[in-house]
């Protein structure tokens, strides 16, 4: 029996599903240079709202996006105006949150920051759609620290974590466009660096 006799009987489509073979599916962007680079490493994290993410292929990749560090224990009280002047350039984006642009808060104390506490510090402040309060693995947040640069020569100081939460990285994975902004920025200044960003 030659080919064109086979195809005609009609065997050919229950032997296709008997191989499992797998449907064919999008193409995947390659990574972006500032991913191969090492600068946004794929760790995997837990969200606020009990998801296990991964940093790069599930947050950032194909994103507008603006990410920071922060304490929810927060001695200095610098945590909280930085999450509330947040949470006001949450509002002046409006419905581009959660569609467009995407916000992440990284705790830098992951063994006290448990899930449950990221969920009530986020309920604390009311955030809406489109922002993640995030814990995980300590040395894989202290990757995530040091590829944004947030490090010190000096190891005393490298070790005082208030060091480390003043400023946000935003940025747009696909057009490969990153920049930084103090968290204490006026609302407004914040929410207009994401002009510059879109396509």
């Amino acid at each position: 029996m030659d080919r064109r006799n086979f195809l005609g009987l009609g065997l050919a489509a229950p032997l296709a599903s008997s191989l499992s073979l797998p449907a064919r599916a999008e193409p995947v962007r390659p990574m972006s240079r500032a991913a191969r680079a090492g600068f946004l490493p794929n760790v995997p994290l837990l969200a606020h709202t009990g998801e296990t993410v991964h940093f790069y292929d599930d947050l950032i990749r194909e994103r507008t996006v603006l990410f920071n560090f922060f304490l929810v224990g927060c001695r200095e009280g610098r945590c909280p105006l930085a999450t509330a002047n947040l949470r006001a350039v949450q509002n002046l984006l409006g419905e581009r949150m959660g569609r467009d642009i995407f916000f992440y808060s990284i705790t830098l104390q992951p063994e006290t920051d448990s899930r449950q506490v990221l969920k009530e510090y986020a309920e604390a402040f009311d955030v809406g759609p489109g922002w993640l309060f995030l814990t995980g693995k300590k040395a894989d947040i202290e990757l995530l620290r040091r590829s944004q640069g947030y490090v010190d020569n000096d190891p005393q100081r490298d070790r005082d974590l208030s060091n480390h939460i003043g400023m946000a990285r935003y940025g747009n994975d696909r057009l490969e466009r990153w920049g930084a902004v103090s968290v204490s920025s006026q609302a407004e200044n914040i929410a207009s660096t994401f002009k510059w960003l879109t396509s």
